[in-house]
């Protein structure tokens, strides 16, 4: 279990990157999401130590992250990892084995797995094999928490589909912590969300457990209608997309069905269901909307 006290990262001049942040991370898959800039990286850098705190504390298993123990039970790969253009996949995986315990057998079953040659150098790689190598490392360690930094970026939808598969194997015995700012590639991978806005929690819990508060519909008015109109009669509208005369509309407020339908008596109005990454994506651009007020 990782727990996060009380967090806080600085960076001068003035950035808090993250701000007196509290959480804690259990077994599976935790999907870490937020706009550019939400902290993520940061908060996934803190937890390996790779950056000090300012101020909180992060334990690992009840001891400090900074503890020896702690440290080596925690792989981190940033979305930018050290390697050297010389090297070759192999001598890769033995440079990162020196230091931290991997399995190599798995290392290799990975590397056939994604049709990875093994004794060619890196530098004749493209951005997106040396992203499916370094996955290739990382889902090989024995460290029991495994925490990606944008894992999926640069990567096409089959080999991610591959890379999902091994994440959800491994996830019953080991924890994932995946930042990524592209909704799509976390479909199907996580058991919980973290929804991350200038360095604070804005919300955390299941997919469909975050969007409960949301009603969809699709809506012929029957007249010209705006969004700014429909708030202005106290609709909690969270969204408003209009395809040709039908509106799909999403609200927050108990009453908004109510409301609509009393005062403008549409002549369709009817209920639409709201997958997880829509609704991931809503809470998100409410995030962001309340960051800008702070």
């Amino acid at each position: 279990m990782i727990e996060i006290r009380n967090l806080t990262k600085k960076f001068p001049p003035n950035v808090v990157a993250v701000n007196n942040l509290s959480l804690t991370i259990e077994g599976g898959v935790t999907g870490l999401i937020g706009e550019n800039g939400a902290g993520k990286s940061t908060l996934l850098r803190l937890i390996a130590d790779v950056y000090e705190k300012d101020d909180g504390t992060i334990t690992i298993d009840g001891m400090d992250n900074s503890d020896y123990k702690a440290r080596n039970d925690v792989f981190f790969l940033s979305d930018s990892p050290y390697f050297s253009d010389n090297d070759t996949a192999n001598e890769t995986m033995r440079f990162y084995d020196s230091l931290f315990e991997l399995d190599k057998e798995t290392f290799s079953r990975l590397l056939s797995k994604l049709s990875l040659p093994s004794d060619r150098k890196i530098s004749t790689f493209s951005k997106g094999m040396r992203r499916q190598l370094f996955l290739c490392i990382a889902l090989s360690m024995k460290a029991q928490y495994i925490l990606l930094d944008e894992a999926f970026d640069g990567l096409d939808p089959i080999v991610q589909e591959v890379v999902k598969e091994e994440i959800i194997a491994n996830a019953k015995e080991k924890t994932f912590l995946v930042s990524s700012h592209n909704l799509t590639s976390l479909e199907r991978l996580c058991d919980r969300f973290i929804l991350l806005s200038k360095g604070q929690c804005k919300k955390e819990g299941r997919g469909e457990d975050m969007g409960r508060s949301f009603k969809k519909f699709q809506i012929i008015f029957g007249e010209k209608v705006s969004e700014q109109e429909l708030k202005d009669k106290g609709i909690n509208v969270v969204s408003f997309k209009m395809v040709g005369s039908v509106c799909y509309l999403v609200v927050t407020g108990e009453d908004d069905e109510e409301i609509i339908k009393e005062k403008y008596k549409p002549s369709l109005m009817e209920s639409v269901m709201i997958d997880n990454d829509e609704i991931i994506k809503l809470e998100m651009m409410i995030a962001k909307e309340e960051g800008g007020n702070d």
